[in-house]
């Protein structure tokens, strides 16, 4: 496990580093930051370094918080959260959070409702398309990252792809501006190891294919009502029983 300034990152070594990156890269200097799934607030340190004070962190177990000068809230997650603060936040961050809930969908919303005009989001998950997770679902059609072990010993529960997690994103109200992927617990002789596999899989998948970790970094803007209400689907919403193949009389 990665650690920064004394304080353990629970998550894949190098993924702090990239959400910092990209959110630094986006979102104004004296931003107020929110960070889920703090765990011992590594973080948060980051932002703490560069300059940022107003910083808070939340997660379920408060016994590894660890970061002075910053405010620590025990919340769960699955719950409407957003009420749980009276204020709005220009950064919130979410590392390796989304694949325990059992609502994505509800989680982004909650999110949303504490961003500032043009706020950003920072997320990370799972990196269901890294080439051990192509090697898994080709021998045994199972998700990296989400078979039984981790379920009952992580709860990871709530897979997504890049593809669902950026459309539920511009659904609820979000345009991505990164979408990159980062992190991996291997050694470096497993990567010398296995270079005859994934090096193959970088040429011929792209980018994807490389980190253990998805990141999205995603600006707050408006919810798509396209999306969200798809326009041949009109007829269904409105409930015309033709459409849906019943009669009249049902």
């Amino acid at each position: 496990m990665e650690s920064y300034d004394g304080l353990h990152c629970g998550c894949a070594p190098g993924t702090h580093k990239a959400i910092y990156a990209g959110v630094l890269g986006t979102a104004r200097p004296d931003s107020a930051v929110l960070d889920f799934g703090t765990h011992s607030g590594a973080l948060l340190a980051r932002f703490k370094k560069a300059g940022f004070s107003d910083l808070h962190g939340v997660d379920l177990d408060p016994t590894r918080f660890e970061l002075d000068g910053a405010q620590f809230y025990r919340i769960d997650l699955n719950q409407d959260f957003a009420t749980e603060f009276a204020r709005k936040f220009g950064i919130v961050t979410a590392t390796e959070v989304i694949e325990h809930l059992d609502s994505p969908r509800h989680f982004v919303s909650e999110v949303y409702k504490l961003l500032e005009p043009n706020g950003v989001f920072a997320i990370s998950l799972p990196n269901v398309a890294f080439w051990e997770g192509r090697c898994k679902f080709m021998l045994k059609g199972e998700l990296w990252g989400f078979g039984a072990r981790n379920y009952l010993t992580q709860r990871h529960i709530s897979p997504l792809t890049f593809d669902q997690l950026i459309l539920m994103l511009k659904e609820l109200g979000f345009t991505t501006v990164v979408r990159c992927t980062a992190g991996s617990f291997a050694t470096p002789l497993k990567k010398i190891l296995t270079a005859p596999i994934w090096l193959p899989m970088r040429v011929l998948g792209g980018a994807s294919t490389l980190g253990e970790s998805a990141i999205i970094i995603a600006v707050k803007s408006e919810p798509d009502d396209e999306l969200r209400r798809p326009s041949h689907y009109k007829d269904r919403w409105e409930g015309k029983a033709d459409t849906i193949g019943l009669s009249d009389e049902v």
